[in-house]
C-alpha cells in the first residue's frame, strides 16, 4: 500500500536561524578580510534572494565569485571553519521553533506520517537546536549538508532523505503522495528535481514570490489547517 512522507528544511522551516546564518557568513568575511585583499558584507537583500538556499561552501564560493575574488579551496576551508565556529555561539539565541512547527509534526506523528530533514546545515546544529526544541526523536533520517556531495539547489540531499525512509519503509513510499516544506527557490528546486511536491512556506520571502516557485504556498506553519494536510498527502 503507497504511502506518504514529509521532508522538512530546517532553516527558515523548522528553526529562525536564517539571521544568524548571514551574521556569521559577514563576521567570517570580515575577519578575513586581510586574506580576501578586501571588505566584503552581503546586503540582507542578496542574502535572503541569493545566497540562503546554500550550504557554507557552495554559499562563500558564490559570494567570492560575486565579488570577483578567487575563491582557493584553502580559503573556503577558512571561511567556513570560521563561519560554523561563529554559528556555535549565535544558535544559543534559538528558543523556540516557527510558528506551527510543533502543531504540524504533532499532527503527522499521530498520523504515523515517516519525517526526514534535508537541510545544508551541520549536523551538530541541527541535532542541538531539535534538542533544545525536544524535537530530536521525531525524524527517522537527517540529511546534513556534510552527507551529500552537492548542496542544494542539487536535489541529492532531498532524493537522499526520501531513499533513506523508502528503505526504513520498505519501499512502500510514493513521491507523489509525498511533500517537501521549504523556505527557499532553491529548496525547491532540488526538491522538484528529486521528484517530491512542495509546500513552501513565506518566513524568508514574501508570499506572492514563494507562490512562484511552490505546488502550495503558506505565510508559516501555523496556517496549515490538518485537513489540508491529510489532502495533500492523500491520507
Amino acid at each position: 500500500m503507497a504511502r506518504s512522507c514529509v521532508i522538512f528544511d530546517f532553516d527558515g522551516v523548522i528553526a529562525d536561524t536564517e539571521a544568524q546564518h548571514l551574521i556569521a557568513y559577514n563576521e567570517a568575511l570580515l575577519r578575513l578580510a586581510d586574506k580576501l585583499g578586501t571588505r566584503v558584507r552581503i546586503a540582507p537583500a542578496s542574502y535572503y534572494q541569493r545566497y540562503i538556499a546554500f550550504g557554507n561552501r557552495e554559499g562563500f564560493a558564490c559570494i567570492l565569485r560575486d565579488a570577483g575574488l578567487n575563491a582557493s579551496e584553502p580559503l573556503l576551508n577558512e571561511l567556513c571553519a570560521l563561519k560554523d565556529h561563529i554559528m556555535d555561539t549565535e544558535l544559543s539565541q534559538i528558543s523556540a521553533p516557527l510558528a506551527g512547527v510543533t502543531s504540524t509534526l504533532a499532527s503527522l506523528t499521530g498520523w504515523h506520517v515517516p519525517l526526514a530533514i534535508c537541510s545544508g546545515a551541520r549536523r551538530v546544529e541541527i541535532l542541538r537546536i531539535l534538542a533544545a526544541f525536544h524535537l530530536q526523536d521525531l525524524f527517522q533520517a537527517i540529511v546534513a549538508i556534510e552527507d551529500v556531495r552537492h548542496g542544494k539547489p542539487d536535489p541529492e540531499g532531498y532524493r537522499r532523505a526520501f531513499d533513506t525512509l523508502q528503505l526504513q519503509g520498505n519501499g512502500e513510499l510514493d513521491k507523489a503522495r509525498s511533500l517537501v516544506i521549504e523556505d527557499t527557490a532553491g529548496g525547491a528546486a532540488a526538491a522538484h528535481d528529486a521528484g517530491l511536491r512542495v509546500l513552501g512556506v513565506a518566513t524568508s520571502s514574501p508570499l506572492e514570490k514563494v507562490k512562484t516557485w511552490a505546488d502550495f504556498a503558506l505565510p508559516d506553519l501555523s496556517h496549515l489547517q490538518p485537513g489540508q494536510l491529510r489532502l495533500w498527502l492523500q491520507l
